[in-house]
């Protein structure tokens, strides 16, 4: 009898979290722009705003980071030093970690690009279930092709938790909001 309400109770805190929570581990393990190795436990303690991409993405990803900047902008400096932005690409072949330094540049000191090898950045973004697919042209020339990739924001909670999942056309103040609130609701 006691296994069975241990059971329930287990499926019911289960069922209340919000569908998107469960099916998200949020678990990587990745280089950053400047060749550290790192993985979800290593921002534990500040909140991640993160999204997956690539740096010759032409629309989508400079728009989903520029949101992303805009954001923090928005939060204030105080509440901003809580937040660590993350880039995830799904291009390890021409992400280079000197190209991903120069890209997140462009969007502010406190953004960090994540790499790794194919494995790891399978890996990464199956425990985030970001789906994506490389093109290769018809001409083969390696260097110049489209990638195919989930977009959206990803905020986790300084414990590496799912907080939620934005679209890539969230404006910055619904990001600014939904990362007040996790920050706030956490330091209450």
């Amino acid at each position: 009898m006691k296994l069975g309400s241990l059971m329930l109770a287990g499926a019911l805190a289960l069922a209340a979290l919000p569908a998107q929570a469960q099916e998200f581990s949020g678990r990587f393990l990745l280089e950053t722009h400047d060749g550290k190795r790192v993985n979800d436990e290593s921002f534990k303690g500040k909140v991640r705003m993160m999204a997956f991409g690539y740096t010759f993405c032409p629309d989508v990803c400079p728009t989903a980071l520029s949101t992303m900047a805009a954001a923090l902008d928005l939060l204030g400096p105080q509440r901003a030093e809580q937040v660590v932005p993350l880039f995830v690409t799904v291009d390890p072949k021409r992400d280079t970690r000197a190209q991903l330094k120069d890209y997140m540049s462009a969007f502010g000191p406190s953004f960090i690009g994540l790499t790794g090898t194919v494995q790891m950045t399978d890996a990464a973004a199956r425990s985030f279930r970001v789906r994506y697919e490389i093109h290769q042209p018809a001409d083969k020339d390696s260097d110049h092709y489209v990638v195919d990739h989930s977009a959206g924001i990803f905020i986790m909670d300084r414990n590496g938790g799912f907080a939620a999942k934005l679209g890539h056309t969230a404006n910055a103040e619904d990001v600014a909001d939904r990362l007040r609130q996790v920050i706030d609701g956490e330091s209450k």
